[in-house]
């Protein structure tokens, strides 16, 4: 502890932010600076993403299921894989270990039973002794251990950023799973709401990944679902999904929408003929569009209108995807994080280096209105 003491001066100062999420393309790196001690006063600096090599996204994939010896081998060996990032991180942008005060890691989850059990990995040790740089990581344990569900945790940032904009607005993460935070105009911390709402990217990536033979790994633009006619039956019986239609709070991942899961919903065969293909990707495009807008219609009920959305995550480059949004909710602002000066694809990364600076400042980053916790506690834990 005393030498991360020594890194601070009056507040957080540089926090380097690191995020892998359920997508598992890569490692999202957000360098965010404090001036001071205020939370809601940062800015981010510079940002990066280091992607994944296949061979490594397999191993991870195979990891989810696999023995424990593999979770173990994994665990060490994304440790040494982040470390080798954060240090070109450092070395491109002319920076020094003792120029950041630690890093934020949310670690890549294995495993995830919204309010039971969760699994993120990415040894903190070796992530410490490789950069010389302390670690802040492990933030859903001590949520669920107060009763929550361990997750979203990003709607503490979401917070932050929102809640001085007029009106009421949703803030909504596409990544693997899509989350949402709702905040109106001058919300304390303890009326915020948020939750995951179902599927985002996961279930149209591994579509791709079936369809291609695993040579593409996502839908560029949704151009291969704009192709496709959305399957009404089929659509129905997504609807029915028990997550999408279960109340908040809740929190789930890839071992929900696992490939089987999506085998067996979409009935996926030896051989899909192209146009097949495509009608399979426009249904689970419109499948997650439709459960994002139900959920919202379902769960939060503001006085007024919902004025706008904020997207960020690898979701907001689906062009047809963010379309198909704004179809079924044609009076409402569909903006991005980006116009906010946060970055699409590392907005997560910027959220973890805001619980880092939070745990450094002994303050709860989580918010129990939306992980039904029993009361706000400090997040994460040490590795010096």
């Amino acid at each position: 502890m005393s030498r991360l003491l020594s890194r601070m001066t009056d507040g957080p100062g540089l926090i380097l932010g690191l995020m892998s999420g359920t997508s598992l393309d890569g490692l999202d790196l957000a360098l965010v600076e404090w001036p001071g001690t205020e939370l809601a006063e940062f800015r981010v600096r510079e940002t990066a993403t280091y992607d994944y090599s296949p061979a490594l996204r397999k191993d991870l994939f195979e990891s989810m299921t696999g023995a424990t010896s593999d979770v173990c081998r994994i665990n060490f060996r994304l440790g040494h894989h982040w470390a080798g990032s954060v240090n070109d991180f450092l070395a491109h942008h002319s920076l020094t270990p003792e120029d950041i005060t630690c890093i934020g890691s949310h670690g890549q989850t294995l495993w995830h039973e919204s309010g039971t059990a969760t699994l993120q990995v990415g040894e903190p040790a070796v992530l410490a002794g490789e950069t010389g740089i302390p670690v802040v990581s492990n933030f859903r344990e001590n949520d669920i251990a107060a009763g929550g569900t361990g997750a979203p945790l990003i709607p503490y940032l979401d917070w932050l950023l929102y809640r001085q904009l007029p009106g009421n607005t949703v803030a909504l993460n596409i990544g693997g799973i899509a989350n949402i935070t709702c905040v109106s105009r001058d919300m304390g911390a303890e009326a915020v709401l948020g939750w995951d709402t179902g599927p985002g990217n996961m279930v149209m990536d591994t579509l791709v990944r079936y369809l291609s033979g695993d040579r593409e790994r996502y839908d560029h633009n949704g151009d291969m679902a704009r192709r496709g006619t959305v399957d009404e039956s089929l659509l129905d019986a997504l609807m029915k999904d028990a997550f999408v239609r279960q109340a908040p709070p809740k929190s789930t991942g890839r071992e929900y929408y696992s490939r089987d899961y999506v085998s067996e919903r979409f009935a996926l065969s030896a051989e899909v003929s192209p146009q097949r293909g495509a009608d399979l990707l426009a249904t689970a495009c419109e499948w997650t569009a439709v459960s994002i807008v139900q959920n919202v219609e379902r769960f939060w009920q503001p006085a007024e209108r919902i004025d706008r959305v904020i997207v960020s995550g690898g979701g907001a480059y689906n062009r047809y995807l963010m379309e198909r949004l704004a179809s079924h909710m044609p009076n409402v602002d569909i903006l991005t994080c980006e116009d906010f000066g946060i970055p699409i694809e590392t907005k997560e990364a910027v959220g973890f280096a805001l619980c880092a600076g939070a745990f450094l400042m002994e303050t709860p980053a989580n918010l129990p209105g939306v992980t039904g916790a029993s009361r706000a506690v400090v997040l994460g834990r040490l590795t010096p």
